[in-house]
């Protein structure tokens, strides 16, 4: 079938071009055959979808004139919390559990894919669309358990859902998972062995394979003791943990906390009486040593990819500026109030705020951090894999680079900026911690 004009300049800047222009392809075949006529109007945008993800190829071929329409009709006002909360009370409409969760996890990857047309369409920029990721995970997480009878309206127990990580910070990216910790007031609950056996359905229907994917893949292993711990926690033995002492490595976790689910506020209270734990007043030298120590670990072990860089690991990438933060949050933060926060972007403003760091260096980590979030994110959309490496060969970085904004005869100018980012980083992790090189 004949392109256009319009579909063939906009495949020449689609990121992986031999996908889009099969795709595309396809799309109109479809379209002929079924008397849809040319839709979406916005085939610009599909052409761009088609090249950044197959994950959402196959979504918008499964949905057929739906998914055209939503491409149509994305915009930011109809993905806020309560427009989404609004969008999602559908899947109830039925008592049949299976097909709740069914409803449910097609209303959900419509919304990620209007997220993702956002995110194409310049609508929303990295943060923004981390903030909707995040919204969408947490709304999920409420409406399955809900649907898994682990409400407290429903349920009677007094339970609370910490999220951890990018979750706590709002910083989600297209293919990140849960990590949680399950608190529950041991007084309100006479059977434990129950409550666990229903957050694990709870944990099976968040994981499991359907027709329309799932919902999220779910890290439990930052609760107390990892998985040698219980699956639940009660607020009690949360509190026993954390007031003894810790390694530094689970203070910077505890950095990245905050509920996502609340009954009874026992998630809110459970932080507030840990937090002179974790903010507490610190040897200045053990713990720069012992965050640089963690650092080069982490380095060593998960960011030198043979063959690859990995901007989430590796030398100068997210990791070090996260790392950083953990460092001036936990070193200030029992006197700065305002540094308790669980978002990087928000401890990089505040730390620039009160002149702890150079003005000029909290914004070049900051633009660092939205540049390598950026890479990351592009890698995560094709397949929703939680990847952060990418290839050295120039060949096989193509895709990403287009995908960055580099075209052509600019291609091999993304390395060069990659690489100058991730050295300034570096620079800065090294100026304000113990060297690692």
């Amino acid at each position: 079938m004949e392109l256009n004009a319009a579909i063939k300049s906009t495949l020449d800047s689609a990121w992986h071009r031999d996908s889009a222009h099969a795709s595309i392809q396809r799309w109109l075949e479809v379209c002929e055959k079924e008397g849809w006529g040319n839709i979406p109007e916005k085939i610009s945008l599909l052409v761009n979808l088609f090249g950044a993800s197959w994950y959402f190829t196959r979504l918008v071929f499964y949905r057929g004139r739906t998914a055209a329409s939503l491409i149509d009709q994305a915009e930011p006002d109809k993905l806020t919390r309560s427009a989404m909360a609004n969008c999602f009370k559908v899947a109830l409409e039925q008592d049949d559990m299976e097909y709740q969760l069914e409803q449910l996890r097609m209303l959900k990857n419509e919304t990620m894919l209007n997220i993702l047309i956002c995110y194409l369409d310049n609508q929303f920029n990295q943060q923004q669309t981390e903030q909707a990721l995040t919204a969408l995970a947490e709304l999920s997480l409420g409406m399955v358990m809900e649907i898994s009878g682990l409400r407290s309206d429903s349920s009677g127990y007094q339970l609370a859902v910490l999220g951890m990580g990018r979750m706590a910070g709002e910083e989600m990216t297209f293919g990140s998972d849960l990590d949680l910790i399950f608190l529950f007031d041991r007084q309100s609950i006479s059977d434990v062995t129950k409550l666990t056996r229903t957050i694990q359905r709870l944990l099976r229907n968040l994981t499991s394979l359907a027709p329309f994917g799932t919902f999220y893949e779910v890290d439990m292993r930052l609760r107390p003791h990892g998985t040698a711990g219980s699956l639940v926690t009660s607020t009690n033995a949360f509190l026993e943990h954390h007031q003894h002492r810790r390694e530094i490595w689970e203070r910077q976790m505890m950095t990245r906390c905050r509920p996502v689910i609340e009954n009874a506020d026992i998630g809110r209270s459970s932080l507030e009486k840990i937090m002179p734990y974790i903010y507490a007043d610190y040897d200045h030298d053990y713990l720069q040593q012992e965050i640089t120590d963690m650092r080069r670990l982490v380095q060593k072990e998960k960011g030198s990819l043979r063959d690859k860089f990995d901007v989430k690991f590796g030398r100068g990438g997210i990791m070090d500026i996260d790392f950083m933060t953990h460092y001036f949050q936990l070193r200030y933060g029992h006197e700065q109030e305002s540094l308790q926060t669980c978002s990087t972007r928000a401890a990089l403003e505040q730390l620039k705020q009160l002149e702890i760091l150079d003005a000029d260096h909290a914004d070049t980590l900051l633009a660092a951090y939205d540049f390598l979030k950026g890479i990351e994110t592009r890698l995560r959309l094709f397949d929703m894999k939680a990847i952060s490496a990418f290839p050295q060969e120039p060949a096989a970085h193509i895709p990403l680079a287009r995908a960055m904004g580099y075209f052509d005869e600019d291609e091999p100018h993304f390395v060069e900026k990659y690489l100058s980012v991730s050295d300034k980083v570096r620079t800065l992790f090294n100026h304000y911690l113990k060297g690692i090189d």
